[in-house]
């Protein structure tokens, strides 16, 4: 578009001008010839939830939706819209829709020519127009630069590119102040973990507050589908890279340092833990930090269950944690508590306020390939307890660790928890971001117990050693069905 003024603040030429009458969102598509007829971005459009969070594949016109539903606000007296994107490269692509409805194709709208106009990709993405209202292009580069202002509108573009903290810290503060509105446009991305929280509390609310909206390519009636296939051939349909970038679905395949985690397998639903079942116990110390314990079962056959959370991010004191602790495990037979090894004093202070722990093995390397080691089917895995009746043939490979579905926050963990862009130092390719204390605290579990590997029966079942156990098993087994 070129960089341009279309007049000058500094030449005192200002022309003030009313702002156009109010018109209904849908009397401006009609005129500037939008005419959207897929259900999911009819009822994005028709949302007024002070959030709206729409993840979708490329090329699907999430980004042209976003700016069109802005433009109702932008014609209201001296409101302000911001379009924050990664960099202005990536803002300008919802500010040139904009740019094309309000300025190129202002006639359609009867609106007047804009008393300052810069479109510049790579400095400058400004408009304002006589009524008072601006729209602004802001990049995450500069992060000093969303600060100050009350904004009525944002779009984040490409969200799931964008740092947590700035929304969380620089942008969301700004909307607030005038109850303004957000619109999170974005194709998911293994970075976008803030953006996917969001789409999970839209489920918890009324949709006053959050909505979300999904939805394919064939919201966009100019899309290939030829191209579509090919893409599906090519990647296979339940390839994460297919179901990422031409579905539009949150599969946090890239970068993941526990890749083989697949909810469908490694979470169950909860189960009465046999009170005789061994328990293991890690700890991960934080005040400003989220201070975490884990719970986890030793089943027959050596098979790890998580099935126990304490995640509290309040600051609380040792003897408070202490209290929960205990209370969590009564009457529990823990064999084994560990904690972080750099906390010697918090081991101490646990210890004496009777909660027994000694320091965990913390070498990382080796503890999240153990921790991998158990997560991964294998022919020799173990079903979860309550599927162990189910025939072989409905399973060829079962992991060796699972998770219950009730522990919230790290399954929350799994999901993000990746491998940081790697850097030219010395181990820069071993570090990790996201929330790592659930995951410390698994690994210290984990490196308690001997390699999975080395627990493959090498016993001949048909021998009188096999036969001895099975019957043990055997017991187990019907002493835990025998109670319920």
């Amino acid at each position: 578009m070129g960089n341009c003024v279309t007049r000058s603040l500094m030449s005192g030429d200002i022309i003030d001008a009313p702002a156009p009458e109010p018109i209904d969102k849908w009397e401006i598509f009609d005129r500037i010839g939008y005419h959207p007829t897929h259900r999911e971005v009819v009822r994005f459009h028709n949302s007024t939830a002070r959030t709206k969070v729409c993840s979708a594949p490329r090329r699907s016109t999430k980004s042209y939706a976003a700016a069109k539903d802005v433009l109702a606000g932008i014609l209201t007296e001296n409101t302000r819209t911001w379009i924050v994107g990664p960099n202005y490269g990536l803002a300008e692509k919802e500010f040139r829709y904009i740019h094309a409805d309000l300025v190129i194709n202002r006639k359609k709208l009867g609106l007047p020519k804009p008393l300052q106009v810069f479109s510049n990709p790579r400095s400058a993405l400004f408009i304002r127009f006589p009524w008072g209202s601006i729209v602004e292009g802001k990049s995450a580069d500069n992060p000093e630069s969303l600060l100050g202002e009350a904004v009525d509108q944002v779009i984040y573009s490409e969200a799931a590119q964008l740092p947590r903290v700035i929304r969380e810290r620089y942008v969301q503060p700004t909307v607030i102040t005038k109850k303004g509105i957000e619109i999170v446009p974005t194709t998911p991305d293994q970075g976008g973990e803030w953006v996917h929280e969001l789409i999970e509390r839209s489920s918890q609310e009324d949709g006053c507050s959050i909505d979300s909206f999904h939805w394919g390519v064939d919201a966009n009636p100019t899309y290939d589908m030829q191209e579509f296939e090919r893409a599906k051939k090519f990647y296979g349909a339940d390839s994460p890279t297919f179901r990422e970038q031409y579905l539009g679905e949150w599969v946090f395949y890239g970068g993941r340092v526990y890749p083989v985690f697949d909810e469908r397998v490694h979470v169950i639903e909860p189960f009465d833990i046999p009170v005789d079942w061994p328990v293991l116990r890690g700890i991960d110390f934080g005040h400003r930090d989220p201070f975490v314990t884990l719970g986890c079962a030793v089943g027959p056959s050596s098979e790890l269950y998580f099935f126990q959370e304490y995640y509290d991010r309040a600051g609380k004191g040792i003897r408070d944690h202490s209290t929960a602790i205990k209370a969590d495990y009564a009457g529990r037979r823990v064999t084994v508590s560990v904690g972080d090894p750099a906390a010697a004093q918090s081991i101490d202070d646990l210890c004496f306020e009777g909660v027994s722990v000694t320091p965990g093995n913390n070498d990382r390397t080796a503890g999240r390939m153990r921790v991998l080691e158990y997560m991964q089917p294998t022919e020799d895995g173990v079903a979860p307890w309550p599927l162990r009746d189910l025939p072989i043939a409905l399973k060829a490979k079962w992991p060796r660790l699972y998770v219950f579905s009730t522990m919230k926050e790290t399954l929350r963990e799994l999901r993000y928890f990746r491998w940081k862009e790697a850097g030219k130092g010395e181990g820069d390719r071993e570090r990790t971001e996201g929330e790592d204390h659930a995951m410390d605290a698994m690994r210290y579990i984990v490196m308690t117990r001997p390699s999975p590997y080395r627990m493959m029966p090498r016993v001949p079942r048909n021998s009188f050693k096999g036969w001895l156990n099975r019957v043990a098993v055997d017991r187990t087994i019907q002493s835990y069905i025998g109670r319920h």
